[in-house]
């Protein structure tokens, strides 16, 4: 799935407050859009989890560097899935994210959501799992939210980084390539192209910026 989401600076700003999740005055776009990614990446999973139906997801990219000279975006997710068969576990692609905040799991349904024992991050196979004290329950909805850190970096992959010169001044552009796999490395999901899901995505950017998206601004 490719997101395309370019934010251009087309002059110097001021270094944000790097503690924030949500900027006080920023613009804001989002888009709606559905997957369509048919490019196979690892073998199609039967596990009970994955079955996500929509995601809402925030994203904030800093087009400046930090005070270590890093460039980072933060952001929000939350997915509401449906478990198929019971399980006490929830495997869920990241990739060089780090939570800001616990994760949490909310029920959709009349029964209430097991809580969580803990959450392992698995780097070799860039899932995070999700250990319940009880299972999920058959047939029911649920709702994980996440927020969480990266880098910006400028490695053509997730959420990255781009420079070009106008007129001799520096520009950085914020892009998303997620094929085939770095959809996880932009927020934490369900990342396999058979897994379809509908996104809802907000864009927190400087009003002196253009925020442009092949889904439909809303």
């Amino acid at each position: 799935t490719i997101i395309a989401l370019s934010v251009v600076y087309s002059q110097e700003k001021s270094k944000n407050n790097e503690n924030a999740v949500i900027p006080t005055s920023a613009g804001t776009t989002t888009t709606t859009t559905t997957t369509t990614t048919s490019v196979p990446t690892t073998e199609p999973s039967n596990e009970p989890w994955d079955n996500p139906i929509t995601y809402n997801v925030t994203l904030w990219p800093r087009l400046q560097p930090d005070l270590t000279g890093l460039y980072i975006f933060t952001g929000m997710s939350s997915v509401v899935f449906r478990c198929v068969e019971k399980t006490n576990l929830i495997l869920i692609h990241s990739n060089k994210l780090n939570m800001t905040k616990e994760p949490t799991l909310t029920a959709l349904g009349s029964k209430p959501a097991p809580a969580i024992a803990s959450i392992v991050m698995h780097t070799k196979t860039q899932y995070m799992a999700i250990h319940l004290k009880e299972e999920l329950t058959a047939g029911e909805s649920y709702e994980l939210y996440t927020e969480f850190i990266g880098e910006l970096a400028d490695d053509l992959g997730g959420f990255y980084r781009s420079e070009y010169y106008e007129n001799g001044v520096k520009k950085v552009v914020a892009t998303t390539q997620m094929q085939a796999t770095d959809a996880r490395k932009a927020f934490p999901c369900f990342d396999e192209p058979a897994m379809k899901a509908v996104f809802h995505i907000t864009l927190y950017h400087d009003p002196a910026t253009v925020a442009l998206s092949n889904g439909v601004v809303i």
